[in-house]
């Protein structure tokens, strides 16, 4: 699936610049995250389900660290966008059954975005998928292992929605500092041994970072 997409959005960008003039450009950004209370319902065969609010640390300076990346195709002031943000949730309020919650390696959020530069400020909205490793110890039953780098359980959970608002500032003729807040919005049901979660995700971001135009149009 994720190889889907970004085959898609390859064939996105050729199609692109076949039929008209437009700038490509990347950036890079770290940041944090404040993840607001929501509900996590835990169901597992056999037992009787789990309601909690949900309160999680994002541990974003933490490796492995949040990060954000973004390929954008501009035409005049509109772009079309693949990005892709690596986010962690680790469960503070654990309870004797739920020992451990966590999605270590990767809150991964894959967006296409429309993006819109009003001089003063960009706006974009997206949609896309979320691709998650979960590591849970629920009532002693354990699920995969955060400890393990070669730990390939990944799965993709479910829909997120994307809003966000950013200022660049120019440093010379193709670089520039880029600074965003962000708002996300994601459910995902997350697999565990026995059974599944229904997360409830509303996330704030703030971030910062570099951008660069790969290619311009040949009039610049």
């Amino acid at each position: 699936m994720v190889k889907s997409i970004f085959i898609i959005f390859l064939i996105f960008i050729s199609v692109s610049f076949a039929t008209a003039q437009s700038r490509l450009t990347f950036e890079l950004f770290g940041g944090d995250v404040y993840n607001l209370p929501l509900p996590l319902i835990i169901r597992q065969q056999g037992y009787p389900s789990v309601h909690l609010t949900a309160r999680y640390n994002t541990e974003a300076f933490t490796p492995p660290i949040y990060w954000d990346w973004r390929f954008c195709i501009w035409k005049k002031n509109k772009s079309w966008e693949f990005e892709a943000i690596h986010d962690k949730l680790y469960l503070q309020n654990t309870t004797p059954e739920v020992q451990k919650f966590n999605i270590s390696h990767g809150f991964n959020m894959l967006f296409l975005n429309r993006g819109f530069d009003q001089k003063d400020f960009q706006y974009r909205v997206g949609v896309g998928l979320v691709l998650s490793h979960p590591e849970s110890n629920i009532r002693g039953k354990e699920f995969g292992n955060s400890a393990d780098d070669l730990d390939m359980g990944y799965y993709i959970t479910g829909p997120i929605l994307n809003l966000a608002i950013g200022k660049t500032y120019r440093l010379g003729n193709r670089f520039c500092l880029a600074a965003e807040a962000r708002t996300t919005f994601a459910y995902s049901s997350v697999p565990l041994e026995l059974g599944h979660t229904d997360i409830y995700n509303l996330a704030f971001h703030l971030v910062l970072g570099f951008g660069v135009d790969l290619i311009k149009p040949r009039e610049e």
